[in-house]
């Protein structure tokens, strides 16, 4: 038996080194049984990617005009690294919050914000019952992203970047996780 950061190794003979393993770090990406606890109705959020994808343009530099508390405070209380809050959302998704914002708001797109107020509802009880099974919001975001991702595989291949957009906007928006969005800023 081998123990490096926790993690136990058990060799049975196999050929393919650590193949036999038991994860005890403190972090619970999936259960034993190979799910996560952050199960939820994942159609739902499928449906809006594949159709904001049908819009969905990248546009370099801020694009959005939300008032929210400082993303410091908000980071800080949900345990989300600046590492990551740097390094991914501000650098790969917050070009299309304002896309996605104006998308929900569309009058067309009423049946997706209706999709999207169930499933923030929803990941929102599921994060507050196992919020304490995860050292950071980072490994929140990689185990709903990993759950989408599964369950839509052939719907969502070619737009599951999309995936992480979505899940951060819904952070950023202050829909999942604690802190709450101010309003709007005035655009003049």
């Amino acid at each position: 038996m081998i123990n490096r950061n926790n993690m136990e190794v058990y060799g049975d003979n196999n050929k393919s080194a650590g193949r036999d393993f038991i994860d005890n770090r403190k972090t619970i990406i999936f259960e034993n049984d190979g799910f996560s606890p952050l199960r939820f109705f994942d159609d739902d959020i499928k449906e809006i990617i594949i159709e904001f994808a049908k819009v969905a343009q990248r546009v370099k530099g801020p694009n959005y005009n939300f008032q929210r508390i400082k993303a410091i405070e908000k980071n800080k209380i949900n345990g989300l690294s600046t590492e990551y809050f740097e390094e991914v959302i501000l650098e790969n998704s917050i070009s299309y919050f304002q896309q996605i914002d104006d998308f929900l708001k569309n009058p067309i797109n009423e049946k997706y914000l209706r999709m999207y107020e169930n499933t923030i509802d929803e990941l929102n009880q599921k994060i507050l019952m196992y919020r304490e099974r995860y050292d950071k919001f980072d490994m929140v975001f990689n185990d709903l992203h990993d759950y989408i991702l599964n369950n839509n595989r052939t719907d969502l291949r070619s737009d599951r970047r999309l995936i992480w957009v979505m899940l951060h906007y819904m952070y950023w928006k202050c829909d999942i996780g604690k802190g709450g969005e101010i309003g709007y800023a005035d655009p003049s």
